[in-house]
Protein backbone atom coordinates (compact mmCIF):
# COMPACT_ATOMS: atom_id res chain seq x y z
CA UNK A 1 0.00 0.00 0.00
CA UNK A 2 1.81 3.47 -1.45
CA UNK A 3 1.55 6.66 0.35
CA UNK A 4 -1.30 7.79 -0.99
CA UNK A 5 -3.81 5.03 -0.03
CA UNK A 6 -2.81 5.93 3.59
CA UNK A 7 -3.91 9.18 3.25
CA UNK A 8 -7.20 8.33 1.77
CA UNK A 9 -8.04 5.86 4.18
CA UNK A 10 -7.06 8.30 7.23
CA UNK A 11 -9.07 10.93 5.59
CA UNK A 12 -12.14 8.69 5.48
CA UNK A 13 -11.79 7.77 9.01
CA UNK A 14 -11.57 11.27 9.97
CA UNK A 15 -14.72 11.63 7.79
CA UNK A 16 -16.90 9.04 9.10
CA UNK A 17 -15.37 9.29 13.08
CA UNK A 18 -18.04 11.93 13.89
CA UNK A 19 -21.24 10.22 12.24
CA UNK A 20 -23.75 8.60 14.77
CA UNK A 21 -25.34 5.32 13.66
CA UNK A 22 -28.99 4.84 13.54
CA UNK A 23 -30.68 3.48 16.76
CA UNK A 24 -32.42 0.79 15.36
CA UNK A 25 -28.52 -0.44 14.06
CA UNK A 26 -27.42 0.25 17.75
CA UNK A 27 -30.26 -1.79 19.71
CA UNK A 28 -28.83 -4.88 16.81
CA UNK A 29 -25.44 -5.13 18.09
CA UNK A 30 -26.21 -5.00 21.74
CA UNK A 31 -25.26 -8.23 23.57
CA UNK A 32 -27.73 -8.21 26.26
CA UNK A 33 -30.92 -7.77 24.12
CA UNK A 34 -30.99 -11.47 23.01
CA UNK A 35 -30.46 -13.19 26.14
CA UNK A 36 -32.88 -11.05 28.01
CA UNK A 37 -35.64 -10.99 25.75
CA UNK A 38 -35.46 -14.70 25.26
CA UNK A 39 -35.70 -15.06 29.44
CA UNK A 40 -38.62 -12.48 29.11
CA UNK A 41 -40.25 -14.68 26.76
CA UNK A 42 -39.85 -17.81 28.25
CA UNK A 43 -41.16 -16.20 31.68
CA UNK A 44 -44.63 -15.49 29.07
CA UNK A 45 -44.87 -18.15 28.13
CA UNK A 46 -44.27 -20.79 30.71
CA UNK A 47 -46.73 -18.28 32.45
CA UNK A 48 -50.10 -18.09 30.89
CA UNK A 49 -52.05 -21.01 29.83
CA UNK A 50 -54.07 -21.18 27.15
CA UNK A 51 -55.89 -24.55 27.05
CA UNK A 52 -56.82 -25.04 23.36
CA UNK A 53 -55.24 -26.74 19.96
CA UNK A 54 -52.33 -28.40 22.69
CA UNK A 55 -50.89 -24.95 23.60
CA UNK A 56 -51.31 -25.89 27.43
CA UNK A 57 -48.20 -27.80 26.11
CA UNK A 58 -46.27 -26.39 23.30
CA UNK A 59 -46.06 -22.86 24.89
CA UNK A 60 -44.78 -23.91 28.36
CA UNK A 61 -42.22 -26.32 26.05
CA UNK A 62 -41.08 -23.44 24.67
CA UNK A 63 -40.79 -20.95 26.93
CA UNK A 64 -38.19 -23.52 29.59
CA UNK A 65 -36.13 -24.04 26.35
CA UNK A 66 -36.41 -20.40 25.82
CA UNK A 67 -34.83 -19.21 29.58
CA UNK A 68 -32.22 -22.22 29.19
CA UNK A 69 -30.90 -20.52 26.31
CA UNK A 70 -31.17 -17.18 27.73
CA UNK A 71 -28.94 -18.13 31.02
CA UNK A 72 -26.91 -20.22 29.04
CA UNK A 73 -25.21 -17.46 27.01
CA UNK A 74 -24.88 -15.61 30.53
CA UNK A 75 -23.95 -18.26 32.61
CA UNK A 76 -19.88 -16.78 32.53
CA UNK A 77 -20.86 -13.42 34.04
CA UNK A 78 -20.99 -14.18 37.46
CA UNK A 79 -21.91 -16.58 39.85
CA UNK A 80 -25.57 -15.87 40.43
CA UNK A 81 -25.61 -16.51 36.12
CA UNK A 82 -23.94 -19.83 36.67
CA UNK A 83 -26.38 -21.04 39.29
CA UNK A 84 -29.65 -19.70 36.73
CA UNK A 85 -28.19 -21.76 34.31
CA UNK A 86 -27.96 -25.10 35.70
CA UNK A 87 -31.47 -23.80 37.50
CA UNK A 88 -32.80 -23.41 34.06
CA UNK A 89 -30.98 -27.16 32.86
CA UNK A 90 -32.91 -28.94 36.04
CA UNK A 91 -36.46 -26.81 34.50
CA UNK A 92 -35.66 -28.34 30.83
CA UNK A 93 -35.30 -32.11 32.37
CA UNK A 94 -38.63 -31.58 35.04
CA UNK A 95 -40.51 -30.36 32.12
CA UNK A 96 -39.37 -33.62 30.02
CA UNK A 97 -40.33 -35.90 33.23
CA UNK A 98 -43.86 -33.67 33.19
CA UNK A 99 -44.67 -34.52 29.62
CA UNK A 100 -44.13 -38.02 30.15
CA UNK A 101 -46.06 -38.16 32.95
CA UNK A 102 -49.12 -36.20 31.37
CA UNK A 103 -49.27 -38.49 28.74
CA UNK A 104 -49.00 -41.78 30.31
CA UNK A 105 -50.77 -43.91 33.36
CA UNK A 106 -48.57 -42.09 35.66
CA UNK A 107 -51.38 -38.95 35.05
CA UNK A 108 -53.80 -40.74 36.91
CA UNK A 109 -51.77 -40.40 40.55
CA UNK A 110 -53.02 -39.04 43.75
CA UNK A 111 -50.55 -36.69 43.29
CA UNK A 112 -51.27 -33.61 45.80
CA UNK A 113 -50.95 -30.66 43.88
CA UNK A 114 -50.87 -28.24 46.13
CA UNK A 115 -47.69 -28.77 47.58
CA UNK A 116 -46.51 -29.94 44.15
CA UNK A 117 -47.54 -26.05 43.20
CA UNK A 118 -45.98 -24.88 46.32
CA UNK A 119 -42.69 -26.36 45.36
CA UNK A 120 -42.89 -24.77 41.91
CA UNK A 121 -43.53 -21.68 43.03
CA UNK A 122 -40.42 -21.65 45.71
CA UNK A 123 -38.18 -22.20 42.55
CA UNK A 124 -39.78 -19.89 40.66
CA UNK A 125 -39.62 -16.88 43.61
CA UNK A 126 -35.79 -18.29 44.00
CA UNK A 127 -35.14 -17.88 40.27
CA UNK A 128 -36.04 -14.33 40.10
CA UNK A 129 -34.46 -13.26 43.40
CA UNK A 130 -30.58 -15.00 42.29
CA UNK A 131 -31.78 -13.12 38.28
CA UNK A 132 -32.21 -9.92 40.66
CA UNK A 133 -28.56 -10.70 42.17
CA UNK A 134 -26.94 -11.19 39.23
CA UNK A 135 -28.64 -8.41 37.46
CA UNK A 136 -26.92 -5.94 40.67
CA UNK A 137 -23.53 -7.56 40.31
CA UNK A 138 -23.36 -6.79 36.54
CA UNK A 139 -24.23 -3.28 37.70
CA UNK A 140 -21.86 -3.01 40.20
CA UNK A 141 -18.97 -4.56 38.08
CA UNK A 142 -20.09 -1.58 35.80
CA UNK A 143 -19.66 0.69 38.48
CA UNK A 144 -23.61 1.61 38.38
CA UNK A 145 -26.46 1.25 40.39
CA UNK A 146 -29.14 -0.92 39.62
CA UNK A 147 -32.16 1.24 39.86
CA UNK A 148 -34.96 -0.55 37.99
CA UNK A 149 -35.95 -4.27 40.27
CA UNK A 150 -38.89 -5.81 38.38
CA UNK A 151 -37.55 -9.28 39.48
CA UNK A 152 -38.34 -8.23 42.95
CA UNK A 153 -42.00 -7.38 41.82
CA UNK A 154 -42.42 -10.01 39.48
CA UNK A 155 -41.45 -12.48 42.99
CA UNK A 156 -44.23 -10.57 44.19
CA UNK A 157 -46.59 -11.15 41.84
CA UNK A 158 -45.95 -14.52 41.26
CA UNK A 159 -46.88 -15.35 45.33
CA UNK A 160 -49.74 -13.26 44.94
CA UNK A 161 -51.16 -14.90 42.18
CA UNK A 162 -50.64 -18.66 43.72
CA UNK A 163 -52.24 -17.54 47.04
CA UNK A 164 -55.45 -16.10 45.02
CA UNK A 165 -55.68 -18.98 42.61
CA UNK A 166 -56.18 -21.54 45.65
CA UNK A 167 -58.67 -19.07 47.50
CA UNK A 168 -62.46 -17.87 45.58
CA UNK A 169 -61.12 -14.76 44.48
CA UNK A 170 -59.99 -17.00 41.27
CA UNK A 171 -63.38 -16.75 40.15
CA UNK A 172 -63.74 -13.60 40.20
CA UNK A 173 -62.89 -10.45 37.93
CA UNK A 174 -61.95 -8.18 40.45
CA UNK A 175 -58.76 -10.24 41.26
CA UNK A 176 -58.12 -11.03 37.31
CA UNK A 177 -57.80 -7.93 35.84
CA UNK A 178 -55.70 -6.51 38.15
CA UNK A 179 -52.89 -9.29 38.51
CA UNK A 180 -53.24 -8.71 34.37
CA UNK A 181 -52.85 -5.04 34.12
CA UNK A 182 -49.73 -5.84 36.60
CA UNK A 183 -48.00 -8.81 34.78
CA UNK A 184 -47.82 -6.66 31.69
CA UNK A 185 -46.28 -3.49 33.25
CA UNK A 186 -43.67 -6.59 34.96
CA UNK A 187 -43.17 -8.15 31.77
CA UNK A 188 -42.55 -4.63 29.88
CA UNK A 189 -39.81 -3.45 32.46
CA UNK A 190 -38.32 -6.67 32.68
CA UNK A 191 -37.99 -6.10 28.67
CA UNK A 192 -36.20 -2.80 28.95
CA UNK A 193 -33.56 -4.51 31.31
CA UNK A 194 -31.08 -5.37 28.28
CA UNK A 195 -31.39 -1.83 26.85
CA UNK A 196 -30.28 -0.50 30.65
CA UNK A 197 -27.64 -3.20 30.39
CA UNK A 198 -26.33 -2.13 27.27
CA UNK A 199 -26.40 1.46 28.32
CA UNK A 200 -24.04 0.40 31.83
CA UNK A 201 -21.38 -0.84 28.93
CA UNK A 202 -20.76 -3.90 30.32
CA UNK A 203 -19.73 -6.11 27.81
CA UNK A 204 -20.66 -9.97 27.70
CA UNK A 205 -18.44 -12.76 28.47
CA UNK A 206 -17.87 -14.75 25.83
CA UNK A 207 -19.45 -18.38 26.63
CA UNK A 208 -18.06 -20.83 23.94
CA UNK A 209 -20.53 -23.68 23.01
CA UNK A 210 -20.28 -26.15 20.67
CA UNK A 211 -24.08 -26.44 19.23
CA UNK A 212 -25.86 -22.91 18.82
CA UNK A 213 -28.63 -22.14 20.76
CA UNK A 214 -31.03 -22.06 18.21
CA UNK A 215 -29.97 -25.83 17.33
CA UNK A 216 -30.19 -26.76 21.10
CA UNK A 217 -33.45 -25.04 21.37
CA UNK A 218 -34.77 -27.06 18.34
CA UNK A 219 -33.03 -30.18 19.19
CA UNK A 220 -35.14 -30.19 23.28
CA UNK A 221 -38.65 -29.11 21.64
CA UNK A 222 -38.18 -32.31 18.88
CA UNK A 223 -37.42 -34.43 22.29
CA UNK A 224 -40.09 -33.57 24.13
CA UNK A 225 -42.67 -34.06 21.26
CA UNK A 226 -41.33 -37.49 20.01
CA UNK A 227 -40.98 -38.32 24.02
CA UNK A 228 -44.30 -37.02 24.69
CA UNK A 229 -46.14 -38.45 21.57
CA UNK A 230 -44.79 -41.97 21.84
CA UNK A 231 -45.12 -42.48 25.40
CA UNK A 232 -48.98 -41.58 25.22
CA UNK A 233 -48.92 -43.93 22.43
CA UNK A 234 -47.32 -46.82 23.59
CA UNK A 235 -49.78 -46.75 26.44
CA UNK A 236 -52.49 -46.24 24.69
CA UNK A 237 -52.18 -49.63 23.05
CA UNK A 238 -52.72 -51.73 25.86
CA UNK A 239 -50.96 -55.17 25.92
CA UNK A 240 -52.48 -58.80 26.00
CA UNK A 241 -51.60 -61.79 27.97
CA UNK A 242 -52.92 -63.85 24.97
CA UNK A 243 -52.64 -67.84 24.09
CA UNK A 244 -53.84 -69.56 21.53
CA UNK A 245 -57.33 -70.39 21.08
CA UNK A 246 -58.72 -74.14 20.64
CA UNK A 247 -62.32 -74.33 19.76
CA UNK A 248 -64.14 -76.66 22.24
CA UNK A 249 -65.48 -80.34 21.56
CA UNK A 250 -69.13 -80.36 21.20
CA UNK A 251 -70.77 -81.58 24.06
CA UNK A 252 -74.29 -82.71 25.26
CA UNK A 253 -74.95 -79.83 27.33
CA UNK A 254 -73.60 -77.13 23.98
CA UNK A 255 -76.28 -79.31 22.00
CA UNK A 256 -78.59 -78.39 24.57
CA UNK A 257 -77.62 -75.03 24.44
CA UNK A 258 -77.67 -74.07 20.92
CA UNK A 259 -81.03 -76.09 20.61
CA UNK A 260 -82.61 -73.66 23.08
CA UNK A 261 -81.39 -70.50 20.79
CA UNK A 262 -77.67 -69.94 22.03
CA UNK A 263 -75.44 -68.15 19.42
CA UNK A 264 -73.47 -71.18 18.14
CA UNK A 265 -70.73 -68.09 17.18
CA UNK A 266 -70.67 -66.73 21.12
CA UNK A 267 -71.25 -70.38 22.70
CA UNK A 268 -67.89 -71.30 21.05
CA UNK A 269 -66.18 -69.11 23.85
CA UNK A 270 -67.65 -70.26 26.68
CA UNK A 271 -66.02 -72.64 29.28
CA UNK A 272 -67.53 -76.37 29.97
CA UNK A 273 -67.48 -74.11 34.06
CA UNK A 274 -69.68 -71.70 32.37
CA UNK A 275 -72.34 -73.85 31.22
CA UNK A 276 -72.09 -75.52 34.24
CA UNK A 277 -74.10 -72.79 35.48
CA UNK A 278 -76.58 -72.39 32.22
CA UNK A 279 -77.78 -76.04 31.83
CA UNK A 280 -80.58 -75.51 33.31
CA UNK A 281 -82.04 -72.10 31.16
CA UNK A 282 -85.27 -72.36 30.56
CA UNK A 283 -85.58 -69.65 27.90
CA UNK A 284 -82.98 -68.00 25.93
CA UNK A 285 -83.33 -64.68 23.78
CA UNK A 286 -81.27 -62.80 21.45
CA UNK A 287 -81.12 -59.14 20.77
CA UNK A 288 -78.65 -58.05 18.02
CA UNK A 289 -77.78 -54.43 15.95
CA UNK A 290 -75.20 -53.81 13.80
CA UNK A 291 -73.53 -50.56 15.50
CA UNK A 292 -71.98 -48.17 12.51
CA UNK A 293 -69.38 -45.50 13.30
CA UNK A 294 -68.72 -44.21 9.92
CA UNK A 295 -72.34 -45.53 8.27
CA UNK A 296 -73.12 -43.95 4.21
CA UNK A 297 -76.15 -42.04 4.72
CA UNK A 298 -78.61 -41.45 1.18
CA UNK A 299 -81.88 -39.52 1.49
CA UNK A 300 -84.89 -40.77 -0.57
CA UNK A 301 -87.37 -37.99 -1.52
CA UNK A 302 -91.34 -38.92 -1.71
CA UNK A 303 -94.49 -36.60 -2.45
CA UNK A 304 -94.25 -32.96 -3.77
CA UNK A 305 -94.62 -29.75 -2.43
CA UNK A 306 -96.24 -29.50 0.96
CA UNK A 307 -95.98 -33.16 1.06
CA UNK A 308 -92.95 -33.94 0.22
CA UNK A 309 -91.26 -36.00 3.21
CA UNK A 310 -87.44 -37.04 3.27
CA UNK A 311 -86.01 -40.43 4.36
CA UNK A 312 -82.59 -40.99 5.75
CA UNK A 313 -81.22 -45.00 5.16
CA UNK A 314 -77.86 -45.88 6.88
CA UNK A 315 -76.00 -48.07 5.07
CA UNK A 316 -72.89 -49.70 7.07
CA UNK A 317 -69.41 -48.45 6.36
CA UNK A 318 -66.14 -49.73 6.99
CA UNK A 319 -66.08 -49.52 10.78
CA UNK A 320 -68.83 -51.88 11.99
CA UNK A 321 -69.61 -53.69 15.09
CA UNK A 322 -71.64 -56.25 15.64
CA UNK A 323 -73.61 -56.29 19.04
CA UNK A 324 -75.44 -59.31 20.35
CA UNK A 325 -76.58 -59.56 23.89
CA UNK A 326 -78.27 -62.59 24.88
CA UNK A 327 -80.52 -63.13 28.01
CA UNK A 328 -80.37 -66.46 29.63
CA UNK A 329 -83.94 -67.24 32.46
CA UNK A 330 -82.99 -69.64 35.01
CA UNK A 331 -85.09 -71.10 37.58
CA UNK A 332 -85.87 -69.42 40.69
CA UNK A 333 -86.16 -66.23 39.44
CA UNK A 334 -82.51 -65.95 38.45
CA UNK A 335 -81.20 -63.63 34.96
CA UNK A 336 -77.61 -64.13 33.19
CA UNK A 337 -76.76 -62.01 30.34
CA UNK A 338 -73.59 -62.44 28.09
CA UNK A 339 -72.77 -59.67 26.26
CA UNK A 340 -70.97 -60.40 22.99
CA UNK A 341 -69.29 -57.97 20.40
CA UNK A 342 -67.62 -58.46 17.20
CA UNK A 343 -65.50 -56.12 14.66
CA UNK A 344 -66.91 -55.83 11.23
CA UNK A 345 -63.83 -53.99 10.15
CA UNK A 346 -62.02 -51.09 11.77
CA UNK A 347 -59.04 -51.40 13.94
CA UNK A 348 -59.75 -51.30 17.68
CA UNK A 349 -56.00 -50.97 18.91
CA UNK A 350 -56.18 -47.50 20.44
CA UNK A 351 -57.87 -48.40 24.16
CA UNK A 352 -61.54 -48.93 22.86
CA UNK A 353 -63.65 -49.03 26.35
CA UNK A 354 -67.04 -50.81 26.93
CA UNK A 355 -69.79 -50.78 29.96
CA UNK A 356 -72.77 -51.90 30.87
CA UNK A 357 -75.60 -50.52 32.84
CA UNK A 358 -79.20 -52.05 33.93
CA UNK A 359 -80.89 -52.16 36.98
CA UNK A 360 -78.53 -51.51 39.60
CA UNK A 361 -81.01 -52.20 42.27
CA UNK A 362 -81.14 -55.99 41.47
CA UNK A 363 -79.25 -57.90 44.41
CA UNK A 364 -76.21 -60.55 43.72
CA UNK A 365 -74.92 -59.25 40.82
CA UNK A 366 -71.40 -61.29 39.63
CA UNK A 367 -68.84 -61.36 36.60
CA UNK A 368 -68.68 -64.87 35.90
CA UNK A 369 -66.42 -64.54 32.72
CA UNK A 370 -65.10 -62.61 30.13
CA UNK A 371 -62.92 -62.67 27.40
CA UNK A 372 -61.11 -61.58 24.68
CA UNK A 373 -60.07 -62.89 20.95
CA UNK A 374 -59.05 -62.31 17.90
CA UNK A 375 -57.03 -63.91 14.65
CA UNK A 376 -53.12 -63.56 13.37
CA UNK A 377 -51.37 -65.43 10.68
CA UNK A 378 -54.12 -67.83 10.49
CA UNK A 379 -54.32 -68.46 14.63
CA UNK A 380 -57.04 -67.64 16.29
CA UNK A 381 -55.86 -66.10 20.18
CA UNK A 382 -58.03 -65.24 23.32
CA UNK A 383 -57.07 -63.27 26.35
CA UNK A 384 -58.21 -61.59 29.58
CA UNK A 385 -59.53 -57.82 29.10
CA UNK A 386 -56.52 -55.56 30.37
CA UNK A 387 -59.30 -53.96 33.05
CA UNK A 388 -62.24 -55.04 33.56
CA UNK A 389 -64.12 -53.50 37.23
CA UNK A 390 -67.88 -53.89 38.12
CA UNK A 391 -68.02 -50.82 41.06
CA UNK A 392 -70.43 -47.59 41.79
CA UNK A 393 -69.57 -44.79 40.27
CA UNK A 394 -70.77 -40.88 39.50
CA UNK A 395 -71.97 -39.98 35.73
CA UNK A 396 -72.34 -36.96 34.69
CA UNK A 397 -75.15 -36.18 32.37
CA UNK A 398 -77.60 -33.23 31.14
CA UNK A 399 -79.89 -33.75 33.99
CA UNK A 400 -76.96 -33.83 36.45
CA UNK A 401 -75.14 -36.46 38.08
CA UNK A 402 -76.25 -39.95 39.47
CA UNK A 403 -74.89 -43.31 40.98
CA UNK A 404 -74.84 -46.17 38.87
CA UNK A 405 -72.94 -49.51 39.48
CA UNK A 406 -71.74 -50.45 35.56
CA UNK A 407 -69.67 -53.31 34.24
CA UNK A 408 -66.45 -51.08 32.69
CA UNK A 409 -63.74 -52.34 30.58
CA UNK A 410 -61.12 -51.09 28.16
CA UNK A 411 -59.09 -53.04 25.72
CA UNK A 412 -56.82 -52.97 22.13
CA UNK A 413 -56.00 -55.84 20.07
CA UNK A 414 -52.63 -56.18 18.50
CA UNK A 415 -51.63 -54.53 15.61
CA UNK A 416 -52.24 -56.69 12.86
CA UNK A 417 -55.07 -58.37 13.90
CA UNK A 418 -58.38 -59.57 12.44
CA UNK A 419 -61.39 -60.98 13.81
CA UNK A 420 -61.39 -59.13 17.32
CA UNK A 421 -64.03 -59.31 19.21
CA UNK A 422 -65.02 -60.15 23.02
CA UNK A 423 -67.53 -61.34 26.11
CA UNK A 424 -69.13 -60.59 29.25
CA UNK A 425 -70.79 -63.17 30.84
CA UNK A 426 -72.37 -61.72 34.23
CA UNK A 427 -74.88 -62.41 36.44
CA UNK A 428 -78.00 -60.43 36.38
CA UNK A 429 -79.13 -61.41 39.75
CA UNK A 430 -81.70 -62.77 41.70
CA UNK A 431 -85.41 -61.20 41.10
CA UNK A 432 -88.21 -60.63 43.95
CA UNK A 433 -90.65 -62.33 41.61
CA UNK A 434 -90.81 -64.28 38.59
CA UNK A 435 -92.45 -61.59 36.76
CA UNK A 436 -89.87 -58.51 35.54
CA UNK A 437 -88.05 -56.38 32.81
CA UNK A 438 -85.19 -56.12 32.70
CA UNK A 439 -82.71 -53.49 30.53
CA UNK A 440 -79.40 -54.00 29.13
CA UNK A 441 -77.76 -50.84 27.81
CA UNK A 442 -74.25 -51.52 26.07
CA UNK A 443 -72.18 -48.54 25.39
CA UNK A 444 -68.91 -48.83 23.68
CA UNK A 445 -66.25 -46.23 22.68
CA UNK A 446 -63.86 -46.77 19.71
CA UNK A 447 -60.38 -44.51 19.67
CA UNK A 448 -59.23 -44.40 16.22
CA UNK A 449 -56.08 -42.25 17.37
CA UNK A 450 -53.69 -43.13 18.72
CA UNK A 451 -52.91 -40.01 20.44
CA UNK A 452 -55.19 -38.75 23.76
CA UNK A 453 -53.44 -35.90 26.07
CA UNK A 454 -53.34 -36.24 28.95
CA UNK A 455 -53.36 -39.48 29.67
CA UNK A 456 -57.13 -40.90 30.38
CA UNK A 457 -58.66 -44.60 31.17
CA UNK A 458 -61.06 -44.95 28.14
CA UNK A 459 -63.76 -46.28 30.09
CA UNK A 460 -63.43 -43.17 32.26
CA UNK A 461 -64.94 -41.07 29.65
CA UNK A 462 -68.23 -43.08 29.83
CA UNK A 463 -68.89 -40.75 33.09
CA UNK A 464 -67.95 -37.33 31.55
CA UNK A 465 -71.31 -35.82 30.60
CA UNK A 466 -71.78 -34.99 26.36
CA UNK A 467 -69.44 -37.95 25.44
CA UNK A 468 -72.28 -39.49 24.11
CA UNK A 469 -72.63 -36.59 21.43
CA UNK A 470 -69.03 -38.21 19.77
CA UNK A 471 -68.97 -39.65 16.98
CA UNK A 472 -66.99 -42.62 18.52
CA UNK A 473 -69.68 -43.49 20.81
CA UNK A 474 -72.31 -46.12 20.01
CA UNK A 475 -74.69 -48.18 22.27
CA UNK A 476 -77.07 -50.75 21.83
CA UNK A 477 -80.26 -51.06 24.51
CA UNK A 478 -82.53 -53.76 24.84
CA UNK A 479 -85.02 -55.49 27.25
CA UNK A 480 -86.20 -58.53 28.08
CA UNK A 481 -89.34 -59.72 29.28
CA UNK A 482 -89.41 -62.81 31.15
CA UNK A 483 -91.39 -65.71 30.79
CA UNK A 484 -93.78 -64.67 33.95
CA UNK A 485 -94.52 -61.54 32.51
CA UNK A 486 -95.21 -62.84 29.11
CA UNK A 487 -97.61 -65.21 30.67
CA UNK A 488 -99.43 -61.98 32.56
CA UNK A 489 -99.59 -59.96 29.53
CA UNK A 490 -100.98 -62.92 27.72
Amino acid sequence: MDRKDLIFEEEIIQGLKDITPPEEEILEINPWMVPISSIAWGLILTTIRLNFLFLQYLLPTIGVALTFVGFRSLRNQNNYFRVLYYISLGRLLLHLVDTIVIGTPLNLMDIPSLGIGLVRLIIQVFTFLIFHMGLREVYKGAGRTMELSPLVWVSLWTILAFFIAITPLAETWLAFLPMIIFYILIIKAIFSIGEDLDDTGYLIKNAPVKISNTSLRNIYLLLVVVVGLGSNMYFNNLKLDSHEFIPPVITSIREDLLNKGFPAEALRYLAEDDLGLLGDAINIEVKNELLMFDPRVSQEVSGSGYFQSITNTHEPGKTNIDSTTIYIEMPDNVLYVMQYFKWKGGRPIWQDAIMLTGQDEVEDRQIISSSLFYSKKDKEYRANFPRLIMEGVEKQSFFGPSWIEPIRASFSFPLGSKDQGGYILYRYGRMESDIYLVPVLFEYIHQSIPIRIPYIRSEDLFLQGGYGFSNNYKQHYSTYESLGMKEVSE
